[in-house]
């Protein structure tokens, strides 16, 4: 009946059709497939959509037997998406897309993998050609040779390096020439192919000056660039809608001018120079602060659409810690400046979320915990808040392939032994592992503390349920069992005045 089924999809995928959209309303997309020779033993497969401003989106979905998969999300903009199993590659979208595809889930590495892929449905013969794009690049020296370009950032200067810099973007232009001439791709894959490649330029050219300092030993008083160098990344404007469908690359630019153009512009302001320490360090009242960084953004940002998405990206990483304040102090400039629905509305949709959230606590997790009423997650918290009644809890979830997750735990350990004697319970949440590796890390971890091993229908139930999207994630459940907090910001190292406010109460 499965096989059936799946079939009916392919077939009601391939005489579909994507209809144009105007960015005002989100539309579902679809991408469904079947992962030939998968493992049984890692049986989930992980979509990472990239949105303009607003982060990536992460889905995880099961695999089911035989190998097949299916996974949804809203859309308002074309955009690219990374599917990852092993090794990941990217898929082009639509709003309204329904996209089959199928490869092999042997190999470890991208050229392999890109090798076996075959597409059908909306944008089929588009993706086909996106596949052998990427095949040629994950294929290039230009790509693949780390020592090279490690060896160029730590040796070379300012100026030597650009000039690096412009010769690797030779290659990629030769590499371009050649796939459009191979494969003549339609215009839309050209652009993304285009973006994609350019932005390789711009990532090297934003993170050159930190990885030099790094590499050598160096602080800000020893060597800098002048503010002068960030100008190149000014080469990229403007930007258009044309570019949407690079959402990987234009989202990696968008963080890039944000935090290496503007900010550092922002700071270089005769006006503002009072603010920066002797370690070129910026420092002062937090209102203050906030203030210079929402209408530097305005003032530093020459493109119309790039300005807003800047905007978006600094509210939302304010909403990712639960932080409502900006939004709300700055909200009529907000708006005046973000028009374009695609970007706003998401951005109200999660503000309204959290300060119900905010507001409510006890209600908001009232609600959660109701929907899973009839799941084995509800279980789980359930023993959660009922063993740890009277306390207060920090809740790690975690996995044992997440390198972040791991590299916390240190931290993790010695927020224990500060919080020792103090009624908090720290509780480890593993999703999405194996059972066997599970048990492995804790032997090596040697991590006390109650240890949860969700399997991966309670895994799904808990990153739905709970708004899980990407891990590390943790929660803050006070002494009456109400969610206070949760987000990735929460991280060992950050929350112990959190906890102490929370143990006072």
């Amino acid at each position: 009946m499965k096989k059936i089924l799946h079939f009916l999809l392919v077939i009601i995928t391939a005489i579909s059709c994507t209809t144009k959209n105007n960015y005002k309303v989100p539309e579902q997309v679809i991408i469904s497939g079947k992962i030939l020779n998968f493992n049984p033993e890692n049986p989930n497969v992980h979509l990472s959509v990239n949105r303009l401003g607003l982060g990536s989106l992460q889905i995880h979905e099961e695999i089911d037997s035989i190998g097949y998969f299916t996974a949804s999300f809203e859309s308002y903009t074309p955009t690219d998406v990374w599917v990852l199993y092993k090794t990941n590659f990217l898929v082009l979208t639509h709003p309204g897309d329904s996209i089959y595809v199928e490869f092999n889930g042997n190999p470890q590495q991208r050229p392999e993998l890109l090798k076996s892929i075959n597409f059908s449905g909306d944008a089929a013969s588009q993706n086909q050609n996106a596949a052998k794009f990427q095949l040629m690049y994950f294929s290039n020296p230009m790509y693949y040779d780390w020592d090279a370009k490690a060896k160029a950032v730590k040796e070379l200067g300012k100026d030597e390096y650009i000039s690096y810099l412009d010769s690797l973007q030779n290659v990629r232009d030769k590499l371009y020439n050649q796939f459009v001439s191979d494969v003549n791709p339609n215009k839309e894959t050209e652009i993304w192919a285009k973006t994609y490649l350019d932005e390789d330029y711009f990532d090297a050219l934003a993170f050159y000056p930190a990885k030099h300092k790094r590499a050598n030993k160096l602080t800000n008083k020893d060597w800098s660039v002048p503010i002068s160098y960030y100008d190149n990344l000014k080469k990229r404007i403007p930007i258009s809608e044309s570019m949407f469908i690079s959402g990987y690359a234009l989202s990696n630019f968008i963080n890039r001018f944000h935090y290496d153009y503007v900010r550092n512009n922002l700071w270089e302001d005769e006006e503002n120079q009072k603010y920066k320490t002797n370690d070129g360090f910026i420092a002062g009242p937090g209102n203050v602060i906030d203030s210079l960084i929402v209408y530097g953004v305005i003032k530093h940002t020459p493109d119309s659409l790039l300005k807003q998405m800047v905007l978006t990206e600094l509210i939302r990483q304010n909403f990712e810690k639960s932080d409502i304040r900006l939004f709300e102090k700055y909200r009529k400039v907000i708006e005046s400046n973000i028009k374009e629905s695609f970007l706003i509305e998401p951005l109200l949709e999660q503000y309204n979320i959290i300060k119900e959230r905010l507001d409510n606590p006890q209600i908001a997790s009232e609600a959660m915990l109701k929907k899973i009423a009839d799941s084995s997650a509800k279980q789980i918290m359930d023993s959660i808040i009922t063993t740890n009644k009277g306390k207060v809890i920090y809740l790690d979830c975690w996995a044992t392939w997440c390198a972040p997750c791991i590299s916390e735990m240190p931290n993790s350990k010695e927020l224990r032994k500060k919080m020792e004697g103090k009624d908090v319970a720290f509780v480890y949440m593993c999703l999405d592992s194996e059972e066997k590796l599970w048990k492995a890390s804790l032997a090596e971890l040697q991590l006390t503390g109650q240890h949860y091993f969700l399997t991966k229908e309670q895994s799904t139930d808990i990153r739905k349920i709970f708004e899980v999207s990407g891990i590390p994630h943790y929660f803050l459940i006070d002494k009456k069992g109400i969610i206070i907090e949760k987000g990735s910001h929460l991280r060992p190292n950050n929350v112990e005045k959190k906890i102490v406010k929370l143990l006072k109460e």
